[in-house]
C-alpha cells in the first residue's frame, strides 16, 4: 500500500531534514522526500538514525542534475551526482525523480528526445548501479503549448516511450494526478504502469474550479479533495489497480502555506490528505 509522504518544497517551505524530521512525524507523515543539495551532505548515518528515530521512510529526492541547459551545467551536475548517489543509498534511498518540459524553443520533437535520451541515459544506469529506480514526469496541461515553437513529451505513452529509450530497465513515472488529469488520462491507462518500478512516486492536489481544462494554469492548484475536479478517488485507485506501493505527496502550489509556520503547513496538509485517502 502506498504511503503519506511530504517534500517541504512542495508545500512552500524550504527545510534541512534535520530540522523538519521531528515535526514531520508528530505529524503523522510516514516518509520525507529529500532536496539532494540541503540534505545529502554532513554524515549518511546520522541522517539514517534519524529516519530511524522517527520511523520515517526515504521517499526519494529529484534529480540534481541541470540537463536541460548547456553542456558546461550538465557536465557539472554529473560529476557532482556519484557522491549524492552514494549518500542516497546508505540511507535507504530507492527512488529519484525529474519532470520533462513539454516545449523547446529550438529543438524539434526528435533533436530533443535525442537530446533527454542521451544526457538522462548516464544518470539512470547511475542510478540503477545503487539500487534506485529513476522517475520522470510529463507536463500536460495544453496552456503551456501554446504558441510554442516545438512541443515535446506531455502524455504518458511519450513518457514511456523515452523510458524505453533509456534502455536501462528501472525506468518508470513520476505520476502526478493534475498533469494526469490535464493530458487526458483515463483510468485504464493505469494498465500500463501495473509493473514494479514503472511508477516511482506520485504527487496529488486538486485544481481550481470553473475553469476549463484548456485554460488551467499548471502552478495555480488546489489541496487535493478541495473542488472535487480532479478525480482523485479514481486516480488512488488506478494506484491500487497498478500495484504501487511508494510514497504520496501533496504538491498543491497553495501560496498561503508558504506564509505559515511549517507545522502549520503539514497540518492543514496532511488534514486535506487524509480527506481522500481511500480505506
Amino acid at each position: 500500500m502506498f504511503y503519506k509522504a511530504v517534500a517541504p518544497g512542495n508545500i512552500g517551505h524550504s527545510l534541512k531534514f534535520a530540522d523538519a524530521a521531528q515535526s514531520v512525524a508528530r505529524h503523522g507523515y510516514e516518509g520525507y522526500f529529500f532536496d539532494a543539495g540541503q540534505d545529502f551532505t554532513g554524515s549518511p548515518l546520522q541522517t539514517r538514525e534519524l529516519l530511524e528515530q522517527y520511523r520515517l521512510k526515504p521517499a526519494g529526492f529529484g534529480l540534481p542534475v541541470e540537463y536541460r541547459k548547456g553542456e558546461k551545467e550538465y557536465e557539472e551536475g554529473m560529476a557532482r551526482l556519484p557522491a549524492f548517489l552514494k549518500f542516497a543509498q546508505a540511507i535507504g534511498v530507492k527512488g529519484c525523480v525529474t519532470w520533462i518540459f513539454p516545449f523547446h524553443d529550438s529543438l524539434d520533437y526528435q533533436e530533443n528526445f535525442e537530446l533527454h535520451r542521451k544526457r538522462l541515459t548516464p544518470a539512470a544506469r547511475m542510478l540503477k548501479d545503487h539500487g534506485m529506480d529513476f522517475g520522470m514526469e510529463f507536463i500536460g496541461p495544453k496552456k503551456l503549448r501554446r504558441n510554442v515553437n516545438f512541443e515535446f513529451i506531455h502524455d504518458l505513452d511519450g513518457m514511456l516511450e523515452l523510458c524505453d529509450a533509456l534502455g536501462t530497465g528501472n525506468c518508470g513515472i513520476l505520476l502526478d494526478a493534475w498533469h494526469w488529469h490535464m493530458a487526458g488520462q483515463q483510468f485504464e491507462d493505469f494498465k500500463k504502469l501495473a509493473a514494479p518500478g514503472k511508477i516511482v512516486c506520485v504527487h496529488v492536489m486538486d485544481a481550481p474550479p470553473n475553469i476549463q481544462d484548456e485554460e488551467q494554469e499548471d502552478l495555480v492548484r488546489r489541496l487535493p479533495g478541495t473542488t472535487g475536479v480532479i478525480n482523485i478517488a479514481e486516480f488512488f485507485a488506478g494506484l491500487r489497480l497498478a500495484g504501487y506501493g511508494g510514497p504520496v505527496m501533496a504538491e498543491p502550489f497553495e501560496r498561503f502555506l508558504s506564509r505559515i509556520p511549517f507545522e502549520e503547513s503539514l497540518k492543514i496538509v496532511m488534514k486535506s490528505l487524509n480527506s481522500v485517502w481511500p480505506d
